[in-house]
C-alpha cells in the first residue's frame, strides 16, 4: 500500500502500455484456441470482450452496487479489478456474474466499507438467481482466484481525488488563473470519470490525466457543443451516461453534456483529427488570418471563451503530459459513440446461452 501514486503498485506493477495490453489479449486468444481444441471449453463465437461486453459488465456492477448502497469509489475499484482480471483470464471459462459479485466484495474490503458475504450473495441472487450459487464458499474461492491473478496488488488511486485536488488548487489560486469549476461542471467531470472505467484508461494512465481529460471535455468542448447545437437546447438523451445515473436529469438540457453531444464531438473530431490535439498543445496560438482587422468584428469574447482561455493558461503552466490527456479524451468520447450502438439484449442472451449450456 502507498499513499503516493508514483511509488504505488498501481503504477509500478499495473500501469501498462497499449502494446502490453494487446500482447496480453493476444496470448488470451491463443490460449482460448488451445482450450477449445483440447475440449476444456466450448466455442461460443458470440462471447467477446468488446465494448458491448464491457458496458454490460459495467451495468451489472452498478446494479449490484446500488442494491448494496456502495460508495462510488468502491465500485470504481471493483471495476478496475474486473478489467485487470480479464487481461489474464478468459471470459469463456468463468461465470461473469460471480466475477462481478466477487469484485464488489473484495473492493468493499479494500475501501473499508465491507459487506457481509451472505448479504452480497443474497442481493446478487435476487438480481441473477440462475447464475449465483447458494453456496457462499463459491464466492470465497473466487475471491482467492481474483486476488491471485492480481498478485495481491489491490490498493488503487482514483481520478476522483485528483479532480477534487485540482478543484481546490484552482479555488486557492483563483487570483492567479481566474478559473474555477462550478458545481455543475464538477458533476459532469465526476460522471465522465464514472463512465471512463468501462475503458482501459485506468490501466494506461495516471489518475490526474483522466481527471484533466474530464475537465477538458466539460469546460473546453462545452463551447463546441453550443456551436454544434446551433444555439438550440437539446433534449435529454437516454444513452450511456443515463445508464449509470451519470448525468443529473435535473440539470438544464442546454448545459448538460449527453451522449448525443459527445457523439457529435467525436464526429467533429474525426472530420478534423488535428483540431483537439493542436488546441491543447498550442492554447495561445492563432492563425495569421485572425489578426486581419476584417476578422475583428466577428470575434465575440463571451464568458465561455474567456473561461477556456483561462483553463488553457492553467494547463500550459501545469506541466501535465498533454499527449496523454488527448489520448484519454479520445477514448472517453469514442466510448459514447460505441455506447449508442450498445445492444444489451444480445450480450445478455449470449451469456445466458453460455452459462446454462456448460
Amino acid at each position: 500500500m502507498s499513499a503516493d501514486f508514483w511509488s504505488s503498485s498501481q503504477r509500478t506493477r499495473w500501469q501498462l502500455t497499449r502494446l502490453n495490453l494487446l500482447e496480453s489479449r493476444r496470448k488470451l486468444m491463443i490460449l482460448e484456441k488451445k482450450m477449445i481444441q483440447n475440449g476444456f471449453i466450448k466455442d461460443y463465437p458470440n462471447i467477446n470482450y468488446d465494448y458491448n461486453m464491457r458496458i454490460y459488465l459495467h451495468t451489472l456492477l452498478v446494479k449490484l452496487g446500488r442494491r448494496l448502497n456502495i460508495r462510488q469509489v468502491a465500485l470504481a475499484s471493483a471495476e478496475v479489478y474486473l478489467t485487470r482480471f480479464l487481461t489474464r483470464v478468459l471470459l469463456k471459462e468463468i461465470n461473469v456474474y460471480l466475477l462481478v459479485t466477487t469484485c464488489i466484495y473484495v473492493a468493499c474490503k479494500i475501501e473499508e466499507c465491507p459487506q457481509h458475504i451472505r448479504l452480497i450473495i443474497s442481493e446478487a441472487r435476487n438480481l441473477w438467481p440462475e447464475y449465483i450459487p447458494h453456496d457462499i464458499t463459491k464466492l470465497a474461492e473466487f475471491e482467492f482466484y481474483l486476488i491471485e491473478e492480481m498478485e495481491s496488488f489491490l490498493f488503487l488511486h482514483h481520478p476522483y481525488k485528483s479532480l477534487m485536488q485540482i478543484r481546490s488548487f484552482l479555488e486557492e489560486n483563483y487570483s492567479v488563473y481566474g478559473f474555477r469549476l462550478t458545481n455543475d461542471e464538477l458533476q459532469n467531470c465526476w460522471s465522465l470519470i464514472n463512465d471512463s472505467y468501462i475503458t482501459d484508461l485506468h490501466l494506461l494512465f495516471p489518475p490526474h490525466i483522466i481527471a484533466v481529460a474530464s475537465i477538458y471535455i466539460t469546460v473546453v468542448l462545452k463551447k463546441n457543443l453550443t456551436a454544434l447545437r446551433g444555439g438550440t437546447s437539446g433534449g435529454a438523451s437516454s444513452g450511456g451516461g443515463a445508464a449509470t445515473g451519470a448525468i443529473n436529469s435535473r440539470q438544464d438540457a442546454s448545459n448538460t453534456m449527453q451522449i448525443d453531444d459527445l457523439m457529435a464531438l467525436a464526429n467533429s473530431s474525426n472530420n478534423h483529427p488535428q483540431t483537439t490535439n493542436s488546441t491543447i498543445n498550442q492554447p495561445n496560438t492563432q492563425s495569421q488570418d485572425e489578426f486581419d482587422p476584417s476578422h475583428f468584428q466577428d470575434i465575440k469574447l463571451d464568458e465561455d471563451t474567456i473561461k477556456i482561455n483561462k483553463f488553457m493558461n492553467f494547463l500550459s503552466h501545469s506541466h501535465i503530459n498533454l499527449d496523454e490527456v488527448v489520448e484519454s479524451m479520445q477514448d472517453m468520447i469514442n466510448l459514447y459513440v460505441v455506447w449508442n450502438r450498445y445492444n444489451e439484449n444480445s450480450v445478455r442472451k449470449a451469456l445466458q446461452y453460455m452459462l446454462l449450456n456448460r
